[in-house]
Order: C-alpha cells, then sequence, then structure tokens
C-alpha cells in the first residue's frame, strides 16, 4: 500500500510539471531592441555651441607637412588677393568629414541594433555607425561620411572612419590623402551638453595627429527640411568656381 501511495504521488508530481506553463523562447530580434534601453540617452537634438557659452578653449593650428604648408600659404595669399576659391559646398556639395561635424545645424542620433545613425540637419546628412562588429571594408568606396565603424567605451561612443573623397577639405584649401583617418569620441556631459572629440590623422598632410572638441547644446526642437538647391542663385565659372547671380 506504500509503494501505492509513493507512486500515486510521482505521477502527481510529473502530471503537475507537465501543466506548467513554460518560458516562453527568449527572441533574439526583441533582446537586441531591448538592449538599445542601456545605451546613454541622446534623445532630442544637438546644436554647435557657436557662442562658446561653456568657455571652451579655442581650437589649436594645425600642424601642416613642409608641401602642405606651402598650399595653405598660397591658397590664403590668393583668398587676399581676391581670387574667387570658394568651395563646391556652395553649390550644394556636402562639405562631408570633418567639415560636416561644425555646420551651423543640428544633429540628431538614432539607435538601432548594431548601429548608431547620425542625421545632420545640413544636406540632410545620414551616416552609419556600424556597432555590430564589422570591420572596415578592405576597399572601401570612398564617400563624403566615408566607411564607420564604432564601439561603445562606457558612456562614450568611439568612432573610426575611413574612405573619405578626396573632396572633402580639412580646412580652407586643405585636402587630404587616402591615408586620412577619423576618430570621434562622443559623450553627454550632462543634461545639456554633449560633446565630440575628432581626431584626425593623415601623415602626407597633418606633421602630426590633430584633435579638437566641439561641444553640442540641447535643444527642444527637431530637425528640419534641408534642400540645398531649392532656390540656390549660386552659378559656377568656366572653371567649376562657385560664384553668384541675383536675377
Amino acid at each position: 500500500m506504500k509503494q501505492v501511495r509513493i507512486l500515486a504521488a510521482v505521477v502527481a508530481v510529473l502530471w503537475v510539471a507537465g501543466c506548467a506553463p513554460r518560458e516562453a523562447p527568449v527572441d533574439p530580434v526583441t533582446q537586441k531592441w531591448a538592449a538599445l534601453a542601456k545605451l546613454p540617452d541622446w534623445t532630442g537634438v544637438w546644436e554647435v555651441d557657436w557662442r562658446n557659452t561653456r568657455g571652451m578653449p579655442p581650437r589649436p593650428a594645425m600642424q601642416f607637412t613642409p608641401a602642405w604648408a606651402a598650399k595653405s600659404e598660397a591658397f590664403r595669399k590668393a583668398q587676399s588677393q581676391g581670387e574667387n576659391l570658394q568651395g563646391e559646398v556652395a553649390n550644394c556639395v556636402p562639405p562631408g568629414l570633418p567639415g560636416i561635424l561644425t555646420q551651423p545645424y543640428p544633429i540628431e542620433f538614432l539607435y538601432q541594433p548594431g548601429r548608431v545613425v547620425m542625421l545632420t540637419e545640413a544636406y540632410m546628412q545620414v551616416r552609419h555607425l556600424w556597432t555590430d562588429g564589422r570591420k572596415h571594408p578592405d576597399d572601401p568606396d570612398l564617400t563624403f561620411n566615408g566607411s564607420s565603424i564604432a564601439h561603445w567605451d562606457g558612456e562614450t561612443l568611439v568612432i573610426d572612419t575611413v574612405g573619405l573623397t578626396a573632396q572633402n577639405r580639412l580646412g580652407p584649401g586643405i585636402g587630404h590623402s587616402e591615408q586620412l583617418r577619423i576618430v570621434e569620441r562622443i559623450k553627454r556631459v550632462d543634461k545639456d551638453w554633449l560633446e565630440i572629440e575628432t581626431t584626425l590623422t593623415d601623415p602626407e598632410v597633418l606633421a602630426m595627429p590633430y584633435t579638437s572638441t566641439t561641444s553640442y547644446r540641447h535643444l527642444d526642437d527637431e530637425l528640419r527640411e534641408y534642400i540645398c538647391a531649392e532656390n540656390n542663385h549660386d552659378s559656377a565659372d568656366a572653371k567649376g568656381r562657385p560664384g553668384i547671380t541675383l536675377e
């Protein structure tokens, strides 16, 4: 009789275990989206602090290699003599990196699994900052925003960019070589301010890596449509240099 009771108890336990609801399998896609909530909150839009409200130190001067120091001097001399040296941005060509980072227009960040998307109001530029562990392509297409791979270092997003088109400029009259690499470190320093530290490395153009930091103020606003070609009165001369017509 005792054995029958034991057997009945075992059967009852097994029956209850079989009837107990099983935990639903974890959806990996849902997991990836849920993980985004753990990232730093960069909600809203951010605008360059042109008034230097925070009292940031002035940007250091770039140190050029001898060849590019001579080119810089020649550019400034021609400029001082009134030669038309406007860049292609006057013809609605985007400045690309690093120039796009200091445009007087706000930026916004969108999080997605495996990447952070940076939206820039100026020229309606979109950058994909890949955080999925990929490497740079061996032979990247040269573009205005380049190939950007990124990772989180605590609260800081570190971005490594290569593959930038030769049309981009490091400064007035200063081009770059295919060796150009740009590393950005983005961090929210408090509720109102975001900082982007940018380091440019190009041994053909720069005598040493160039680092500068830009402050961005938080705005309770949204990005607006930017259509550069709409009602554009800029023209181009025989050499393709932009001018202006007021007709």
